[in-house]
């Protein structure tokens, strides 16, 4: 029994280390990315949100994405699980899992999407449709919002799709359609989650990516999705001072606040104590 113990613990800290390595190699190939930019941006003149006039066909962007990523999932005996979700012809969202193991929860990259704002050729001093290349700089409508995060996402579970790591927890992104005009419903983030499509996303952090401030982009963080349960009697806080009351809970703010933020969240936690005489 004991062999066979250690037998098992030794084949799990292998399978990690083996993760782990793998993980580990993953970087930007950047000829591949940007090959695949170029295509995005070459479609943008048909990704332009702003209906009634200029309403995007958001599967012009997805079929090249499909195109690298079909070839390593599950239909083709690879490991990627692809979801091509249509509520309206030719506005296609796109659904790619990495799965892990069974009750290993999931993280989640929402919020990539495939339709651009407007862009006027006339006001620019280079094609926005095209893209181009200046010194180190990547130019092009889309390149920031949002078609470079897209790339880069497909780029991410293209690797894993070669690589195929035994990872515990799985790996979500969700390429949505009609992010930048709300005039029309129905199409994008709002319908997949209706119908329950994100549901899995519950299953851990999610991670928004979306645009940058200026200057090509090739990925931006979101916040991590956490719930929070407080247990206390709230009949000891009735009618009495309110500092009382109010008090453990600007001091739990103040205590996360210190959990990311270091010492100086704990000088604001002291501070806050000393007023309220606590």
């Amino acid at each position: 029994r004991l062999a066979v113990e250690y037998h098992c613990e030794h084949s799990i800290i292998h399978t990690r280390q083996q993760a782990v390595m793998s993980l580990a190699s993953l970087e930007l190939k950047e000829e591949r990315f940007v090959s695949l930019l170029g295509k995005l941006i070459g479609e943008a003149k048909y990704l332009q949100n702003n209906p009634p006039d200029l309403v995007p066909v958001e599967d012009r962007a997805a079929r090249h994405i499909l195109e690298i990523l079909e070839p390593l999932s599950s239909d083709n005996n690879g490991p990627l699980l692809i979801q091509h979700v249509s509520f309206v012809e030719g506005r296609g969202n796109i659904i790619v899992e990495y799965p892990g193991q069974p009750g290993g929860g999931c993280i989640s990259f929402v919020g990539a999407h495939l339709d651009v704002v407007t862009a006027n050729p006339d006001t620019w001093t280079f094609d926005p449709f095209t893209l181009t290349q200046n010194g180190d700089k990547l130019q092009g409508r889309g390149v920031t919002d949002c078609l470079g995060h897209v790339a880069m996402l497909t780029e991410l579970f293209r690797q894993l799709g070669e690589l195929k790591p035994k990872l515990q927890t799985s790996v979500l992104a969700v390429f949505i359609a009609n992010e930048e005009n709300a005039t029309l419903t129905g199409v994008g983030v709002d319908e997949l989650v209706k119908h329950g499509l994100l549901d899995k996303c519950k299953e851990g952090p999610l991670y928004w990516l979306d645009t940058a401030d200026s200057q090509p982009c090739i990925g931006t963080g979101g916040i991590a999705a956490w719930q929070l349960i407080a247990h206390g009697g709230c009949r000891a806080m009735y009618s009495c001072c309110w500092q009382l009351a109010t008090s453990c809970l600007l001091q739990l703010k103040l205590a996360l606040f210190a959990l990311f933020h270091g010492k100086t969240g704990v000088e604001q936690l002291d501070r806050h104590k000393q007023g309220l005489g606590v």
